[in-house]
């Protein structure tokens, strides 16, 4: 008989989730069923994009904010890859990072600050090369917000390929979890890697 098994990773982030989920598939037998809990969006969608990965079909069900993956284990037809892989943002290393810390760019005037903000990365879409990645933090993660008038310089800069990153605790402080516009909302661990592999640091 099929055994079903659960994996409650409700609180956990990544890579917590994908290295218990990757441990149960290791011991599990073909055809046996997995159900995963989770309630961090982003390790969400890792976890679904590091399933997908290695030959299963995940099925995704949300309420209010709770996630549940559900599968049946396949014949494993590639080697289960380092899962604390599928967290790690694209490296910058010898590339440019651009730090966005606040709704403004410098000091004095705060209106004066978000014009030149907007103009800015207005610039920056037409600079090459582009950023490697741009990280918003504080009260940076404003510029990503809905209604904002630098999302769509995000949203240009991102189609270029530069990485997005959204500090997850700062969207929760500010309560923006629903209207972040652009990007995708990180934890301090990505943003001190884009960081520390950055070639130059610029912080408006």
């Amino acid at each position: 008989m099929m055994k079903d098994h659960t994996i409650d990773a409700r609180g956990l982030r990544c890579p917590q989730p994908l290295m218990l989920t990757k441990k149960a598939l290791e011991g599990m037998a073909e055809g046996e069923r997995l159900q995963v809990l989770i309630d961090n969006e982003l390790s969400c969608e890792n976890l679904m994009r590091f399933l997908k990965d290695h030959g299963t079909t995940p099925e995704l069900s949300s309420t209010n904010g709770e996630h549940t993956i559900t599968l049946t284990k396949a014949a494993v037809t590639t080697v289960l890859a380092d899962a604390a892989a599928y967290c790690s943002p694209p490296s910058s290393a010898g590339g440019t990072v651009v730090v966005i810390h606040n709704q403004g760019m410098g000091s004095g005037s705060e209106e004066l600050g978000k014009i030149l903000l907007q103009a800015c990365l207005n610039t920056l879409k037409d600079i090459a090369p582009p950023p490697a990645a741009i990280l918003c933090y504080n009260a940076g993660v404003f510029a990503a917000a809905e209604g904002a008038p630098t999302v769509p310089a995000l949203e240009e800069l991102a189609r270029q390929g530069v990485s997005l990153l959204i500090c997850g605790t700062c969207v929760d402080y500010f309560d923006l979890k629903n209207k972040i516009a652009v990007g995708t909302i990180s934890n301090m661990y990505d943003i001190l890697q884009q960081l520390s592999s950055a070639n130059r640091i610029i912080t408006l």
